[in-house]
């Protein structure tokens, strides 16, 4: 009785062994199916971060160089003012184009005496006029006299203003003024580009 009953025992076990080497090889599989995609992840992720790195790096460079041009539209004068904003004052936009201001053939000059020299204006005006300046009938300005001449400009004149002052010994930057508003104190204006209101310190020196 033992002989046959063993033999269903040898193939319980035979079977046992094969499943246990079934599992085995399943496992095997597995994980090497699992460790498969991990491996091609790993390089393709790498060129997409290179990718994105270079187009950021091209679009730095790129508002670099936009914000450059931006800050050197140094060169024309009636460009830039505008980005300035509003509280700048663009009234004399344009003149600093060259440095040199227009020739005195188109510039017009009137002379005021502010003093009670007889004929300083006029005087004041002949050396104007030798100049090439465009030059106005010589008048005479109301009220007290000026101890230091003045070169008023109208707007986009401020170079050539500064040229005559020089011409005249001033200082360009000190005795040059913008137009004043109120111009009751010269009667005979003639609206020109400059106009001098001729003081005690160039009127008694012709």
């Amino acid at each position: 009785m033992n002989g046959p009953m063993s033999r269903p025992n040898n193939a319980a076990a035979i079977r046992g062994a094969l499943l246990v080497i079934v599992a085995v090889v399943v496992g095997i599989y597995l994980l090497r199916g699992t460790d498969t995609p991990t491996l091609d992840t790993a390089p393709s992720a790498s060129p997409t971060t290179a990718e994105t790195s270079e187009s950021e790096a091209s679009a730095e460079s790129d508002d670099a160089a936009s914000s450059t041009e931006t800050t050197l539209p140094g060169i024309s004068v009636a460009t830039t003012t505008p980005e300035a904003g509003s509280d700048t004052d663009d009234s004399d936009a344009g003149t600093m184009v060259g440095f040199e201001g227009r020739p005195n053939a188109e510039v017009s000059v009137q002379v005021a005496n502010s003093t009670s020299v007889r004929g300083a204006a006029g005087r004041t005006t002949d050396i104007l006029k030798t100049k090439g300046f465009i030059t106005k009938s010589p008048i005479n300005m109301k009220g007290t006299a000026l101890d230091r001449t003045r070169v008023h400009y109208k707007p986009g004149n401020i170079i050539e203003a500064g040229n005559i002052a020089i011409l005249l010994g001033l200082d360009d930057k000190n005795d040059v003024y913008k137009m004043p508003q109120d111009l009751s104190a010269f009667g005979d204006f003639e609206d020109p580009h400059i106009l001098i209101a001729l003081g005690i310190d160039k009127a008694s020196a012709e």
